[in-house]
């Protein structure tokens, strides 16, 4: 299936039916999760399968969840890495690739908050190097006998509200995007989740570059979310023929180039 087609189709699911997966579905999601090529090469990160969703729920309540909630289960999926500059946003990154092949499997993922990667870690007795960077609920969607799925798609911004032209805030037309064949692009990055749904990201084209700017307010899901729309952004790209790769060693003197407000920061920029 195309990337942009599955993502106007995937939903976060809450409610999962008991039964295990077929493990030859479970395999493929994991992976997916492997193949892909993160944001960062040759790194330590892992990809681990919790199986015993039940077990996993009673331990991990009040420790990982969704607004404190934790997700009831019948498998759960962790990344776990290693500490290197960017690694939240390439465990953000894969994992957001795995809910997508997920969901392109018939199976249902839902995004869960990790207060302690190191404590995640030690309760679910995994061995892996590193620490529990990012942390999915995975399973068969549960509909009911009787209920209807009427959950769609959450409101998201217009494209002229996330992109700037040049510099922070020069409004960016959609007569230019479309002269560089960029809307769709745009299109399908907007839809990127995000925690509680806030689109934290702003982005600048100046040139051939388009910059990644993330507001600082949520800071603990920041870095996760910037590699969930890093993906969508790159994907939606290749689809659109524009190949490249996301330049992720950027500081404080590009942010003063583009007058970026302190509450942001500027995460890098892509090639188109």
């Amino acid at each position: 299936m195309k990337f942009t087609n599955l993502i106007e189709e995937v939903k976060t699911i809450r409610e999962f039916k008991k039964d295990a997966v077929d493990k030859k579905l479970i395999q493929k999601v994991i992976e997916a999760g492997k193949e892909i090529k993160g944001l960062v090469e040759n790194t330590a990160t892992s990809v681990v399968f919790i199986e015993n969703g039940k077990e996993a729920y009673a331990a991990l309540s009040g420790k990982v969840g969704y607004y404190g909630k934790m997700m009831e289960a019948p498998h759960y999926i962790a990344v776990v890495s290693g500490e290197y500059p960017y690694s939240m946003e390439n465990s953000g990154y894969i994992t957001e690739w795995m809910r997508l092949k997920a969901w392109e499997l018939g199976l249902g993922t839902c995004w869960l908050n990790v207060e302690d990667g190191e404590e995640t870690k030690k309760i679910l007795g995994i061995t892996e190097l590193g620490t529990v960077t990012s942390f999915i609920a995975i399973g068969v969607p549960y509909t009911g006998i009787f209920k209807k799925d009427t959950s769609g798609k959450t409101a998201r911004k217009s494209i002229k509200d996330l992109v700037y032209l040049e510099e922070w805030g020069n409004p960016c037309s959609i007569e230019y995007l479309d002269t560089r064949a960029m809307t769709n692009i745009f299109y399908y990055t907007k839809l990127a989740p995000s925690w509680s749904n806030q689109q934290p990201w702003q982005f600048i084209i100046d040139r051939d570059k388009v910059l990644l700017v993330m507001n600082k307010e949520q800071q603990q899901s920041m870095r996760i979310d910037s590699g969930i729309v890093m993906l969508y952004f790159q994907k939606s790209a290749e689809e659109e023929g524009i190949t490249g790769k996301w330049e992720l060693a950027v500081g404080e003197v590009m942010e003063r180039k583009y007058n970026i407000p302190q509450e942001y920061k500027l995460i890098g920029y892509y090639t188109v």
